[in-house]
């Protein structure tokens, strides 16, 4: 199978809706290292609006709870019971945000000092190379972020991909 032309210049940001977008920015900034770089409202975007710096180029985009995004699902019921993490995780199209990582224990215990809830403890997963042989060690950790969202940390080594050869 042949792979289509690059039409993208990769990851620029991922949305989240916030309940508490105070708290949420708060928890980015003091538990991963993220910064407000921007901030605005928009006509038809109810609340505030803001990226935030992940590094690397990549940003997190927050919307306020009561926004309905442009392509995005409408705005949350605040009357209706919110669903557990678990819930939220299990029915969401986005899986995990994955932020890498130079020690993944120290990211685990960090978010978790500051708002995360643990869903899994930092451990090594076996990394198979290209050619299907062992070549390293991945080790990754999940929690829950304050609004639900699963963050995955990862070290590990670079990938080799075919089109670097």
């Amino acid at each position: 199978m042949g792979t289509s032309p690059r039409t993208h210049r990769g990851f620029d940001h991922f949305a989240l809706r916030a309940a508490d977008f105070d708290a949420t920015v708060r928890f980015y900034e003091q538990a991963l290292g993220f910064h407000v770089v921007y901030e605005w409202n928009s006509p038809g975007v109810v609340g505030r609006c803001a990226f935030l710096d992940a590094g690397n180029g990549v940003y997190l985009e927050l919307f306020d709870a009561p926004t309905a995004v442009p392509g995005g699902p409408a705005a949350p019921d605040p009357e209706a019971p919110r669903s557990s993490d678990e819930e939220r995780a299990a029915h969401s199209a986005l899986l995990h945000i994955c932020l890498r990582t130079d020690d993944v224990d120290a990211a685990y215990d960090h978010a978790l000092e500051n708002g995360a809830r643990p869903m899994q403890a930092p451990a090594h997963l076996p990394q198979k190379g290209l050619h299907g042989h062992v070549d390293g060690k991945i080790r990754l950790a999940f929690v829950y972020g304050l609004d639900g969202e699963v963050i995955e940390f990862i070290q590990r080594p670079d990938f080799e991909s075919e089109e670097g050869k």
